[in-house]
């Protein structure tokens, strides 16, 4: 992401507004030649990138701009050592081979004969590398040292794109609350926001259901710390999984020179996410599963991927299928699979306070659980090794599934 001072922005009454780029011919061609600059740098010292980076900067009429753009190709480019040599093991070497001929000089006489290129040739000869080698590895850890590995460069039009979201991002560093109305999505373009809500542990509560549309708010920490950035940031980092979604309205209140400000953002803006769309399946369980499902005969009984959402009042659970039989009969499955101690904990809870008799709860047993942690779970329960049985889904369903 940009770093705040890197922002830019616009004031008109209590609305604060990001400067977003527009594609034109000018910023396509910017973004083109930043583009072009890395490429070239490719095998050769960030160093250098950074002096040429620099030369850019001072003819740009907006450095801003040129060093935002610059710093997101950062994020495609990998970097590695010049040498196969460890720096710091390396000059600690150096220092106590120079420790035990100390000390050394420059010119050396009949008291001083010791000389730094000496300790250098001896370490040198150690590692049977040149002393040009070995000179060039002492310092290959710094930074500047570093060598431009490997460079994919974008496209232009993806380059802006991605500073019009980073500008967004930017602006959230110092939300201390962050509003939203979402409606009229598919059930897995809801499942992703709820997952980035959770994966960057924001606290949220969330009121509304799957037909009229969720409000989410999410507060808490913020609040506490009011102007620390650290939960803005997080804030921020969310703030990419929303942009998959086709129609909401985000509110965010921001603090700045101690004035609270509004930062609303919404999906006619047109900002588009570089986050990777809501994927079919959350795990190889599912896909098996799901393939397996499709190629048996099932008696009128079909595979339905996360269609149901369920309200928790505080937050929702998204079943990974429904069971569905042609007469309309229908039941939800959950898998809870290989997660940690505190996943099965509020998976467990979830289930719980969803209290869904015409749930089955495939659970995986490799698990540290029993049979008993999920007595008082409503539903059916299946315990699997390493895949569903379809034979054995179906005849759950027979005995908990309800008319849709």
């Amino acid at each position: 992401m940009l770093p705040g001072n890197l922002l830019r922005f616009s004031l008109r009454g209590n609305r604060i507004r990001p400067k977003y780029l527009r594609h034109t011919e000018n910023t396509l061609r910017v973004a083109q030649e930043l583009i072009d600059l890395f490429a070239s740098h490719v095998g050769r010292r960030w160093g250098e990138l950074g002096e040429a980076r620099s030369r850019y900067e001072a003819d740009s009429p907006n450095y801003k701009v040129t060093r935002g753009l610059a710093k997101l190709l950062e994020e495609r480019s990998e970097f590695a050592l010049a040498t196969e040599l460890e720096p710091a093991e390396l000059r600690a070497r150096l220092f106590a081979r120079a420790a035990q001929r100390y000390p050394l000089v420059t010119t050396p006489d009949r008291m001083h004969s010791h000389t730094p290129a000496e300790v250098i040739r001896e370490v040198a000869a150690e590692y049977q590398v040149s002393e040009e080698h070995l000179r060039a590895a002492m310092y290959a850890d710094l930074e500047e040292n570093r060598i431009l590995h490997s460079f994919d460069p974008p496209t232009p039009k993806w380059l802006l794109d991605r500073y019009n979201v980073a500008l967004a991002q930017a602006m959230l560093y110092r939300a201390t609350r962050l509003e939203i109305w979402i409606s009229r999505n598919l059930p897995t373009k809801y499942r992703k926001v709820f997952q980035f809500v959770k994966f960057f542990q924001l606290m949220h509560t969330v009121t509304g259901n799957h037909k009229d549309g969720y409000y989410i708010l999410l507060d808490g920490p913020a609040s506490i710390f009011r102007l620390s950035q650290k939960y803005g940031v997080q804030m921020a980092l969310f703030l990419p999984a929303l942009l998959l979604c086709d129609r909401w309205i985000m509110r965010a209140e921001i603090y700045l020179r101690g004035m609270p400000y509004y930062f609303i953002l919404a999906d006619k803006d047109g900002l588009k996410s570089h986050y990777r769309d809501a994927q079919e399946f959350d795990s190889e369980v599912e896909r098996v599963f799901f393939r397996k499902f499709a190629r048996q005969k099932t008696g009128g009984w079909r595979l339905e991927r996360e269609t149901a959402i369920i309200n928790l009042k505080d937050t929702v659970m998204i079943p990974d299928f429904a069971v569905v039989h042609a007469d309309g009969r229908r039941a939800l499955m959950e898998i809870v699979g290989f997660w940690t101690p505190e996943y099965l904990r509020r998976k467990l809870d979830k289930l719980r306070r969803a209290g869904r008799a015409d749930m089955i709860v495939a659970v995986s047993e490799h698990l540290n659980c029993s049979e008993e942690d999920f007595a008082d779970v409503p539903g059916e329960v299946l315990f699997f090794k390493t895949g569903i049985d379809v034979k054995a889904v179906i005849e759950r369903a027979e005995r908990c599934a309800v008319p849709g």
